[in-house]
């Protein structure tokens, strides 16, 4: 009997582990803002961190992991209807820069210094723009936009702290296909006898 999964179902059990860690994290976050420390006017989310390496991983399955993080906040928070639309649709944007990946490559994305600092920003952008521009229909304003991109940018701070930390483990932050076939051919050349 064969008990090796498929590749479907190591991506969507790799998603669920990015997830879950997203939501309980952003759950601690809110708490701690909300309850904690609630005259803090900053708050800090590891969600886009793991919008980040998922999008590395999984290109754009990753949104998966940013509605789970707007999920969790806005369970965390007691949102209303109108903030589980917000949240959960609007952390969805950060995928806007999958596109610097067709630019450059996700190798050099993630070796860059400042590829990864331009894909972090550009995503925290998009994602805080997505937020507002689904804010509008209910009474937003430019204050609206200047508050999600002012009071989350320790967020953005520690997104480029994670993925400039864990960019040199092995197989982390890479896109997981190439990454199982890279493994693949070093077993191969790793087994192949003397000559070949």
């Amino acid at each position: 009997m064969d008990n090796r999964i498929t590749f479907k179902q190591y991506r969507n059990v790799d998603l669920i582990i990015f997830s879950v860690i997203a939501a309980v994290f952003e759950v601690v976050a809110t708490l701690a803002t909300s309850k904690w420390f609630p005259g803090q006017p900053m708050s800090i989310s590891i969600t886009l961190a793991m919008i980040l390496i998922a999008m590395h991983r999984w290109n754009a399955y990753s949104a998966v992991v940013a509605v789970s993080g707007g999920l969790a906040l806005c369970i965390a928070s007691s949102a209303s209807i109108e903030q589980y639309l917000v949240y959960c649709v609007g952390n969805v944007f950060a995928l806007v820069s999958l596109f610097l990946f067709k630019l450059f490559t996700k190798e050099r994305v993630r070796n860059g210094p400042f590829l990864t600092i331009l894909l972090s920003v550009t995503s925290y952008v998009a994602m805080s723009f997505g937020r507002w521009l689904l804010s509008l229909p209910f009474g937003a304003g430019i204050d609206e936009l200047v508050g999600f991109l002012v009071l989350d940018i320790l967020s953005l701070l520690f997104a480029i702290v994670i993925l400039w930390i864990f960019r040199g483990v092995d197989g982390l932050i890479e896109d997981q296909k190439a990454y199982l076939f890279r493994l693949e051919r070093e077993r191969k050349e790793e087994n192949a006898p003397e000559g070949e």
